[in-house]
């Protein structure tokens, strides 16, 4: 089968599953999330996150996993929080400090930073949460098909990179993907039960 047939049938299998989802579920896997991230989570992605004084999120869309609990308080402890604003084939990220109030209905429906946000160049990101439509155990991560991710965190080349996290439900993890060689590979994967919350 041809890889972009496969990759086609993944990514609707997948958006089929998150549509199904409560408004429960949704809010209680972000909870379960964050507590991952700030609380209980490894020792090895807690230090990550204790370290990176800049982290690039997203806001999630369409049932996607939502990483809005992170920022809230990633932002309360005064780190420096940004989110991606799509240009053409580009994407940049830029500072957020309210979920609220610095947004705008930008790209493809997505909220994005505002025109005024100040912008985060892609050397002063230490951590970026990077959200996909599937994801496998060791870090393969098939995107929604744009490539923005891709572009920009194979920018970085030989230099500083930053840590990168893949979150996702569990329906969203796959044993093997159809990716190639510009699909980028994140460095941990955080995969959250619908089930999980008590």
């Amino acid at each position: 089968m041809k890889k972009a047939i496969l990759k086609s049938q993944i990514r609707d299998n997948v958006r089929k599953q998150r549509i199904l989802l409560t408004k429960e579920q949704i809010e209680d896997a972000a909870e379960v999330l964050a507590e991952h991230v700030t609380k209980d989570g490894s020792p090895e992605i807690m230090e990550k996150v204790a370290a990176a004084k800049t982290i690039a999120l997203y806001r999630a869309v369409n049932g996607e996993l939502s990483c809005d609990d992170i920022a809230k308080f990633f932002i309360e402890n005064g780190k420096t929080v940004c989110f991606p604003r799509v240009k053409g084939e580009t994407m940049d990220f830029y500072e957020v400090k309210d979920l609220e109030s610095d947004f705008s209905i930008g790209s493809y429906n997505v909220p994005e930073p505002k025109n005024n946000m100040r912008k985060v160049y892609p050397s002063d990101i230490d951590l970026i949460f990077v959200p996909a439509v599937a994801y496998t155990n060791d870090g393969a991560r098939l995107g929604q098909g744009g490539g923005y991710y891709d572009r920009y965190l194979n920018q970085y080349g030989a230099g500083k990179k930053p840590v990168t996290v893949g979150v996702c439900y569990d329906f969203q993890m796959y044993s093997a993907l159809p990716v190639e060689s510009h699909d980028y590979m994140v460095d941990y994967v955080l995969c959250v039960s619908c089930e999980e919350k008590k």
